[in-house]
């Protein structure tokens, strides 16, 4: 036993590549949790409705005194902050009715509150502070006489169900790590089973590689998000509101991404320990950094920064939309763009690394 152990422990030595993947991937995760993931989302976008009398003047005081704001729209017509809810422009609405009889002379009246809680963790701590600042200033200003009470409205998850928002999300990283995992193993598989050679020696050149070998995958990744879907409607009830067909037709191109990305990794790795450990080092950061796991509005710029440039975030959004809110297919072509020009330039890389493997 020990001799074997020193001969694996020699190896090990001796693969300085893995041994920086050892170090690099906790260093990485370190900064992550500690830096860039936040359970308190704050600049929360939200629109006022009431024009600018007494009472919506009191509401905007309350907003800002929160700090957990930032007012997208302010002044707006009656239904117009519902409205910029709807369509996916604020995370909140406050519709201020206009004062009615003896209510006139008051700052504050009955204000409707609009949240889109499609994912809850988005904007429970700033809902709260918001709830519990304006109970202060009613008390503050209503010690005697009839009390505003503010109603509350929570649009797409009215339950706050934690799988409706989590579901969505888990297609897109099911999916994700499939496709990065049977990427990477595909040349490095081929250099150890001593296959490498003969496929060298083919006219194969690295596109036609790259097609023909991650093209089954493709399908492989459908199957999965249209299966975890089916099973989150089975278990949880989860709604599929928007345009279904469009999102299932987007999963090819998001699957494709990573597949390539996995190529680059298996063409760059010697062995199948670095393949996966390239895997971690890019899957993880974007569990965390996507908002699946963690408000995405509660991390810094420079993370969401990152976060941006993910397939996963925008895979996230798609799904969350479609099935939740009942977006259509504008939405899920829009949030497809980054992934298609992450999946081109993957795929240069991709290239890249495999020419620079028969040099």
């Amino acid at each position: 036993m020990l001799a074997i152990a020193r001969i694996e422990s020699l190896h090990l030595i001796h693969d300085s590549t893995s041994i920086a993947l050892i170090l690099i991937i906790p260093a990485v995760q370190i900064v992550l949790f500690g830096y860039a993931v936040n359970l308190i989302a704050k600049d929360i976008p939200i629109a006022i409705s009431g024009g600018h009398g007494p009472a919506a003047d009191e509401i905007r005081r309350i907003v800002e005194e929160t700090g957990y704001f930032v007012i997208e729209a302010d002044g707006l017509s009656q239904g117009g902050a519902r409205e910029m809810v709807l369509r996916g422009k604020a995370l909140m609405g406050i519709e201020v009715p206009p004062p009615t009889g003896s209510s006139s002379d008051q700052a504050l009246t009955d204000p409707s509150i609009v949240v889109d809680a499609s994912d809850p963790e988005a904007v429970r701590s700033a809902l709260t502070a918001l709830e519990r600042t304006y109970l202060r200033h009613v008390a503050e200003t209503f010690a005697i006489g009839p009390v505003p009470e503010a109603k509350l409205t929570l649009l797409y998850n009215p339950m706050s169900k934690a799988a409706w928002a989590i579901v969505p999300g888990l297609a897109g990283v099911v999916v994700m790590i499939t496709m990065l995992v049977l990427g990477a193993l595909t040349l490095v598989r081929e250099r150890e089973r001593g296959s490498w050679e003969a496929l060298l020696a083919t006219p194969v050149d690295a596109l036609d590689a790259l097609v023909g070998k991650l093209c089954p995958y493709i399908l492989v990744g459908i199957i999965q998000a249209a299966a975890v879907m089916w099973i989150a409607r089975l278990l949880f009830d989860l709604p599929a509101r928007g345009n279904l067909t469009a999102l299932l037709m987007a999963v090819p191109l998001y699957s494709a991404a990573h597949l390539v990305l996995g190529f680059t990794l298996s063409a760059l790795a010697n062995n199948q320990l670095q393949a996966m450990q390239g895997t971690v080092f890019f899957y993880l950061p974007s569990m965390l950094l996507s908002g699946f796991l963690f408000p995405f509005r509660g991390m810094p710029l420079w993370a969401r920064g990152i976060g941006e440039g993910l397939p996963l975030t925008h895979f996230l959004r798609a799904t969350r939309g479609v099935l939740l809110r009942g977006d259509g297919a504008a939405l899920v072509v829009s949030e497809m763009k980054p992934v298609a020009v992450f999946a081109v330039i993957a795929s240069l890389c991709a290239v890249a690394a495999y020419r620079r493997r028969i040099d």
